[in-house]
Parts: structure tokens; C-alpha cells; sequence
């Protein structure tokens, strides 16, 4: 009797090792890699996490999850994997090394101009272009291409480029990088002067003005990133 009860545990030990294997090994939906997921019936955050290559606590951060419960349609954001995290990060260590594009003053200028220029475009998750909307790092990558500098687009992998500057020593065209909710830094803005920033707000749902010195964004504050060298 006990070697039957024995043998039927090692049955269900063995099956579900199988669907742990299958879950592990099933491919990537085609709209996770696209940075969003439509849950189905049957899904977990679990499940969900090792399909994707992240965690249930990184799910839970991305769309602001205060449970693990899902409801079949529910479309999540999903976080980028850790492993091509590590791998930017390796890359904007490399290009921070490099030596900053010089710039006028009237460059500068011109580029917070050209970030004005794009007020009241509607705020959008994912988007950097003034046709689909941005988010706060699409903004910010749009504007600095625009004038030879290359960011990727995430908040948090912006941080590492340039040099970092102290608070007390911005100037306009400064990079600002907040840390708004969880432990990671999730958003990013344009330092134009007089303690005021530019950002693609998902707050005001569009490219807006804000002052730095307001209580939100002053303790939210994480750092700035200088990404072009003023020239003397």
C-alpha cells in the first residue's frame, strides 16, 4: 500500500514537472515582444513572467498591480528582460565614456525651442513621435535625436547616458530622471531654466511645462544627465 501511494506521488511530481518544463520552454506570445500581453483564460502572473522573461514582482511594478488577480482581456505592460536590461546598461557605460557632443549655446537653444514646439502633443505609452503621442522617454528621445544624440527609450536605461550633474549645477538641456512610483527610475524631462522642465506628462495626458520646485517633482527627483557639452 505504501509503495502505490508512493509511486502515485511520483507520478504527480513528474507531471507537474512537465508543465513547469512546457511553460518554461513555450515561446514568447508575439505581443509580449511588442511590450504588451493580452491576458487569456487560465493565465497567471506567473506564467506570464517566465513566458516573458521577467518576474511577477516586475509585472506588478510595470502596470501598478497591488494583487496578483487577472481578468481574461486584461492587456498588461510588459517590462523589458532583465538580460537585455544588463545588456543596454553595459552599452550606456560604454557610450558614457565618450566624449560629449559639443554645442553653442544657440543649439541649446534651438533644441529647447524645438522641444516647446511640440506643447500639447497627447501623451501615449510607448510613443515617440509627435504623430502617435509620446511617453516621458519617447519625448526626450525624439528631441535629442533630433539633434545628434542617440537615447534609448526607457527612463532608466537614459540614466546612464551622458555625465550626471547636481542639482545645483543644471542648465538648460540637462536630462532630469524621476523616480515617481516603486524603487525604479520612470520618468524623464528636459531642464529648460528658471526651475522649470518640459516631460511628456501621462498625469496632464500631454507635453507640458512643470517647475521643479514643486513639492511632487522636487522629492521625486532622482538625478540629471548632462548630454551635450556647452561649448566655452
Amino acid at each position: 500500500m505504501r509503495r502505490l501511494r508512493y509511486l502515485s506521488c511520483m507520478v504527480v511530481i513528474t507531471v507537474a514537472l512537465s508543465l513547469l518544463m512546457a511553460v518554461s520552454i513555450s515561446p514568447l506570445p508575439a505581443a509580449a515582444k511588442s511590450g504588451s500581453y493580452t491576458v487569456k483564460k487560465g493565465d497567471s502572473l506567473w506564467v506570464i513572467a517566465r513566458r516573458c522573461g521577467t518576474s511577477v514582482a516586475a509585472l506588478k511594478r510595470a502596470n501598478n498591480l497591488r494583487s496578483e488577480m487577472l481578468k481574461p482581456g486584461q492587456v498588461l505592460r510588459i517590462p523589458r528582460p532583465q538580460k537585455a536590461l544588463r545588456r543596454t546598461a553595459r552599452a550606456k557605460t560604454v557610450a558614457r565614456r565618450a566624449p560629449l557632443p559639443a554645442r553653442s549655446g544657440d543649439d541649446i537653444h534651438d533644441l529647447l525651442a524645438y522641444a516647446r514646439s511640440l506643447l500639447g502633443i497627447r501623451y501615449r505609452w510607448a510613443g515617440e513621435s509627435p504623430t502617435t503621442g509620446f511617453d516621458c522617454s519617447g519625448f526626450t528621445k525624439y528631441v535629442f535625436g533630433r539633434f545628434g544624440v542617440a537615447l534609448p527609450h526607457s527612463a532608466a536605461a537614459q540614466y546612464s547616458c551622458g555625465i550626471p550633474v547636481a542639482r545645483a549645477e543644471l542648465i538648460p538641456g540637462d536630462l532630469l530622471l524621476f523616480r515617481t512610483s516603486g524603487s525604479g527610475i520612470d520618468h524623464a524631462a528636459i531642464y529648460c531654466g528658471d526651475g522649470r522642465f518640459i516631460h511628456a506628462s501621462s498625469c496632464g495626458g500631454c507635453v507640458r511645462v512643470d517647475a521643479l520646485t514643486e513639492p511632487y517633482w522636487s522629492s521625486h527627483l532622482v538625478g540629471a544627465r548632462r548630454l551635450l557639452e556647452l561649448k566655452r
